[in-house]
């Protein structure tokens, strides 16, 4: 069996894969009952999630395109006091894995984010420094899993889809980096991170890499 070449390049998703996110309000939102997977794919797909985190609508244009897209009588103030929260920090073992990976490959991230959640980012978890390349949808006018986000950041590094390797925790956005070329895995958590990249030899690889 023909061995893969190793990826130059590791591509991360933020939210759900090195940042944990509580989903208490999501379950919110949504109808009691719903898998928080199905609730995300509701959430990936809502226009006014799509506009707010390409940087095209307003924090009041977003509350209210949300609320009503999942029929919520939540206040929207209330809304957005929740949403602010959502992210809670590093995975445990996510900032040591990154740093590990880093020695010998090229790190980038891809996260669908917005004007409330990457200063948190930024200011408390000091997420640029962990890698090489930041990308950030709301500051690129496009969000996943749409191809545009993904061509954007392909012009930008200075390597072919097949070198890169894509963990999401969204299968739409996996299956759109894979459409691209690239080798794509869905991951939720650093545990599930571990995993996957052993099996890929990853990080089997990492001490002889480069």
């Amino acid at each position: 069996m023909q061995t893969l070449q190793q990826p130059e390049l590791l591509l991360f998703d933020l939210g759900g894969v090195i940042i944990e996110v509580d989903t208490t309000g999501l379950r919110a939102l949504g109808e009691k009952g719903k898998s928080d997977i199905d609730l995300w794919e509701t959430w990936l797909t809502c226009e006014a999630v799509q506009l707010y985190e390409s940087g095209k609508i307003s924090e009041a244009d977003f509350a209210e395109g949300v609320l009503k897209a999942f029929s919520s009588p939540m206040p929207a103030d209330e809304f957005l006091r929740s949403f602010s929260a959502w992210p809670t920090g590093l995975y445990d073992g996510a900032a040591d894995l990154l740093r590990l990976l880093r020695k010998h490959y090229k790190l980038a991230y891809l996260s669908n984010s917005n004007s409330l959640h990457y200063p948190r980012f930024q200011n408390e978890w000091h997420i640029d420094t962990f890698f090489d390349y930041h990308f950030a949808s709301f500051k690129m006018g496009y969000v996943k899993p749409h191809a545009d986000i993904f061509q954007a950041v392909l012009e930008v590094l200075p390597f072919e889809a097949s070198q890169i390797f894509f963990v999401d925790d969204n299968r739409l956005n996996v299956d759109m980096a894979r459409s691209l070329g690239m080798r794509a895995e869905i991951v939720r958590g650093v545990a599930e991170l571990h995993e996957v990249l052993q099996r890929h030899k990853i990080l089997q690889n990492a001490g002889t890499h480069g």
